[in-house]
């Protein structure tokens, strides 16, 4: 009779206790290949939780530089540039320039492939009076602002910015600053002239409380024609691009690279509340990313440490249930091995009897096991299925252990009583019986 027919006899004979063997090796399996999964997939999730978390900051910041840069756009410019040898006194006594620049400077700069200012405008400005009216006004004459050629993502396929910040002043036409448009009654439309040449209100601007209440803003060429400035500027406006706060001054140096013979102001206060806005938004962000990780690093150590306890405590039971079986099978089998062995057999073949049942029912409880762990692993776990995937959230190192932990563990819980049947004379037992 072969060792195949044998063992099937033995497991058709002790079902109950095969069967509680290999439950007992699934619960072992099962509790060791989720183990493994719930802590892959919280891993994975953390992971995602993570890159989401980033793009949600990415796109927080992206938004927020749009919304600043707008707001500052909206504020006005930030950046004066000047000649070098503008007295700074005189400069803020008398609210403008009154040394001069060549028009083509700031197309230089346009062409200079900048990196920290954009929205140029050249400007001149001077305070005159305005024999007409009988006042003293401040004359701007501006044009459209200039395009950095750097910075194409502002720009129209015309070289025109899509959000001026200052809109250019049509031919012929004046904006009138708000104290000038009420002690002169002005509207738009009406006809002004300024030193002999007529233009018409093209806009009346609000009230400011500055300087710009008694400015008129006319086209540059004939501002420049009017105060004899022809081809002239005294300064150029800028908005300035940088967000950190590090960066602030860095502009300077780039500027006199390319315009040696200027100087740079910047209203830093404007720059600096912009920056640092920003940058407390960023940290803060950084923060709660900082505190969600440290929870989850926390929720996995419990994890880690429950699963450390409870499928060492698995094992270990179904270890000793499986010895137990094989123990008291033997045991009840003892007259059944004497007349085996008596009738020939050799040890070897008590031996793989009760090996190969070992075997079995360690490779059932291995496969069993390990389908019901990954179902139980994906069944809690927090990861959805499209977003890890099964080879995305089950290691195959894992796996591959738990196919091998149940027949590993059959086969050394029950090699002791398999040995000790093997081992037994033959002659003793049948004289016992």
């Amino acid at each position: 009779m072969s060792i195949w027919l044998l063992v099937k006899r033995e497991i058709a004979h002790k079902k109950i206790g095969f069967l509680t063997g290999v439950l007992s090796l699934v619960i072992a399996t099962a509790g060791f290949v989720a183990g493994t999964t719930l802590l892959r997939s919280h891993d994975l999730a953390t992971e995602q939780v993570q890159i989401e978390m980033e793009r949600e900051l990415r796109a927080e910041m992206t938004q927020q530089e749009d919304f600043y840069r707008r707001t500052m756009r909206d504020m006005g410019y930030n950046v004066l540039i000047i000649h070098n040898e503008q007295n700074e006194s005189e400069l803020r006594t008398l609210g403008h320039p009154t040394t001069y620049m060549d028009y083509e400077d700031v197309w230089k700069l346009a062409e200079g492939d900048l990196e920290t200012l954009n929205h140029l405008l050249p400007v001149l400005q001077e305070k005159m009076y305005w024999n007409e009216a009988d006042l003293d006004i401040m004359l701007t004459g501006i044009r459209g602002q200039v395009p950095v050629f750097s910075k194409p993502e502002f720009l129209t396929e015309d070289d025109e910015y899509r959000s001026p910040i200052t809109e250019r002043v049509p031919e012929g036409k004046a904006d009138i600053g708000y104290a000038l448009a009420v002690s002169l009654e002005l509207a738009t439309g009406d006809p002004v002239t300024i030193q002999g040449e007529t233009f018409r209100v093209n806009r009346i601007y609000p009230q400011r409380g500055t300087t710009d209440d008694i400015t008129v803003w006319i086209p540059l060429d004939r501002a420049q024609y009017l105060l004899g400035r022809e081809g002239k500027i005294n300064g150029i406006f800028a908005l300035e691009c940088v967000c950190d706060l590090d960066e602030i001054g860095g502009i300077s140096e780039e500027v006199t690279a390319i315009l040696p013979h200027t100087k740079v102001f910047e209203f830093t206060s404007l720059i600096a509340v912009r920056a640092d806005v920003r940058k407390r938004a960023e940290e803060a962000h950084h923060e709660v990313v900082r505190s969600i990780m440290a929870q989850r690093e926390a929720l996995r150590s419990e994890m880690e440490r429950f699963a450390s306890v409870v499928i060492p405590l698995l094992v270990v039971g179904a270890g000793v249930w499986i010895f137990l079986l094989i123990y008291n099978n033997m045991r009840e089998r003892r007259s059944e091995i004497g007349i085996f062995r008596a009738v020939g057999y050799m040890r070897s073949a008590v031996l793989k009897i009760f090996l190969i049942k070992a075997l079995i029912m360690g490779l059932a409880g291995g496969i069993i096991g390990c389908i019901l762990g990954i179902a139980l692993g994906f069944s809690w776990s927090e990861t959805e299925l499209a977003v890890g995937g099964i080879a995305g959230i089950i290691s195959t190192q894992a796996l591959l252990a738990g196919l091998l932990l149940a027949p590993v563990l059959a086969f050394t819980a029950g090699l002791l009583p398999a040995v000790m049947a093997a081992n037994q004379d033959p002659a003793v037992i049948l004289r016992e019986d």
